[in-house]
């Protein structure tokens, strides 16, 4: 039986091609290098059998840098290997006449067959095309963008921002819409999967729903089109997952979604960290998750609109209030604080897996007609959805440091909610005089999840929406029930303005359209909004 030679190099076996080679001349310096097409243990046989490689979600690049960013694939062999060796390229151009860095990378089963590589030695600010090869098959072509250059100062920064992509019977026209928008990268905010709570609790479980997840095209296409800048919220782990839960399950929750994300698993699983835009802006993605308190249960006083409530004059739920509780720890909180307060940048934008602003059905703390006469400072009914309502006490403190630390230019992009929401931050919500200390812009859900004409009919939903910024006056700005979609943020010297994008997620062919506009002026403590 002939044997199938496997490449034993380094992993991730790097070559950059200063002024560009053309593939077939990239194939023959490997080739030199012992790893060539012949090499890649992909193109023999085994038995009568012809091994082939497949790549069956596709490919994706994520979190840029200045000299490069991670690109990402999962390269299935068949028949089964113990391991099996991919030559990628990195090219200016998308037919691979001028390649500019390449190299060789395993995939293992190990790893069920995820590769990452950190591409690097990459000039700044610029766009390529990347492709994995395996013998006589290639995976799909990438788009790989890399950030500028430490100290330069870009004239845009332009992203969108997206969450909770379920499956059901709505389509992923958003992912498509999302590849076509003239953005730099898409920030994605977790829920890219759904668990069965109950019946995903091993690793090999959550491999097997991260795979039926990403076998959806469109999803691919908009990975292949658009570098990704992506963290996690409990989709990917389990409803309602705090700092408490199983660790057997949640390392398991983590191990697969670093297998299966353009992200390169650190030792210690951390996953908030930054990413700077020259001196233009820095993105700071934060992780809710992993170190936060459990949530303050819903107390049984019904729902609204298909949403639980928080009433904090009920003994117990006051807790929401409580100094100490946490949703980012002592290390995360230290380390955003210290990252933003000595950055340069003209712009601080915070990835943030739920919404920040306060959410609320009613203020009882301004309530003439209430029957507690001394409530709770900021009492109120709240909307329960196991966000930053749930510490309030880490809220304020953390604008009050922004305060402090001269930073007067802070946006939240945040996501969970699965509706829209626009709101200016400050330390203290009910007081007229506490000033805006940072802004939030949450975006609806990728997908139907629910489908809003199954919580209530649209124009009841339209009511509510009424009622819901008049509670949250004057700093809610926009809230809407109805519509799926992503949000769209362009970033300048000046401005930072976002756009709330809609698609009918039940039409295959729907087209997204803007149907709410906001901007902040640098320096302002003012959202406006913006006509559409």
């Amino acid at each position: 039986m002939p044997r199938i030679r496997i490449v034993d190099r380094p992993l991730q076996l790097q070559r950059r091609f200063r002024g560009g080679v053309s593939r077939r001349e990239a194939l023959k310096t490997f080739g030199a290098l012992g790893v060539g097409v012949g090499a890649l243990g992909l193109g023999g046989s085994l038995g009568c059998e012809q091994v082939s490689v497949g790549f069956p979600e596709g490919v994706a690049c994520g979190d840029p840098r200045p000299d490069g960013a991670t690109i990402w694939t999962r390269a299935v062999p068949h028949p089964p290997v113990p391991r099996t060796s991919l030559l990628w390229l990195v090219a200016e151009d998308p037919d691979f006449d001028r390649v500019v860095a390449g190299g060789v990378a395993p995939a293992e089963p190990g790893k069920a067959f995820a590769v990452h590589v950190e591409v690097a030695g990459l000039p700044p600010d610029r766009w390529f095309h990347y492709r994995f090869f395996a013998g006589a098959d290639a995976s799909p072509v990438g788009r790989l963008r890399t950030a500028p250059a430490p100290g330069s100062q870009p004239d845009r920064l332009r992203y969108g921002f997206a969450s909770c992509q379920q499956r059901n019977a709505s389509h992923y026209v958003a992912h498509r819409a999302l590849a076509r928008e003239d953005i730099d990268f898409m920030m994605h905010l977790g829920d890219y999967i759904y668990v069965n709570d109950f019946g995903d609790l091993t690793l090999d479980d959550y491999r097997r729903r991260w795979a039926i997840f990403k076998s959806n095209p469109l999803l691919q296409e908009l990975h292949a089109a658009v570098p990704l800048v992506a963290i996690w919220d409990d989709g990917e782990f389990y409803n309602g997952v705090d700092a408490t839960g199983d660790p057997v399950r949640l390392a398991a929750a983590r191990r697969a979604w670093f297998e299966n994300m353009p992200v390169v698993q650190p030792a210690d699983d951390r996953i908030y960290r930054r990413f700077p835009w020259g001196q233009l802006a820095d993105i700071n993605m934060i992780d809710v998750r992993s170190y936060r308190d459990p949530e303050v249960p819903p107390n049984q006083l019904g729902v609204l609109v298909g949403l639980d409530v928080q009433n904090t004059l009920v003994p117990g739920v006051e807790a929401m209030f409580a100094e100490g509780r946490t949703t980012l720890g002592a290390a995360q909180k230290a380390w955003l604080l210290s990252e933003m307060g000595g950055s340069s940048a003209l712009w601080q934008m915070v990835g943030n897996p739920y919404n920040m602003n306060p959410w609320r059905v009613n203020d009882a703390d301004n309530d003439p007609d209430r029957t507690n006469p001394e409530p709770h400072r900021n009492a109120g009914v709240y909307v329960s959805n196991e966000a930053w309502d749930d510490y309030q006490a880490e809220r304020r403190e953390l604008l009050v440091a922004f305060e402090a630390l001269g930073l007067r230019d802070v946006v939240f992009t945040s996501g969970h909610t699965h509706f829209f929401i626009a709101s200016e931050l400050q330390p203290d919500f009910d007081d007229p005089a506490s000033p805006t200390s940072a802004f939030d812009f949450v975006t609806g859900s990728l997908t139907a999840d629910p489908d809003p004409r199954t919580i209530a009919p649209i124009e009841t939903l339209r009511i509510a929406e009424q009622l819901f910024e008049f509670n949250n006056s004057p700093y809610m700005k926009h809230v809407d029930l109805v519509e799926q979609g992503y949000a769209i943020v362009e970033v300048t010297p000046e401005e930072t303005t976002c756009d709330f994008r809609g698609i009918d997620t039940f039409d295959a062919n729907a087209e997204a359209y803007t149907f709410a506009r906001f901007r902040i002026a640098r320096g302002s403590r003012t959202l406006e909004v913006l006509p559409v």
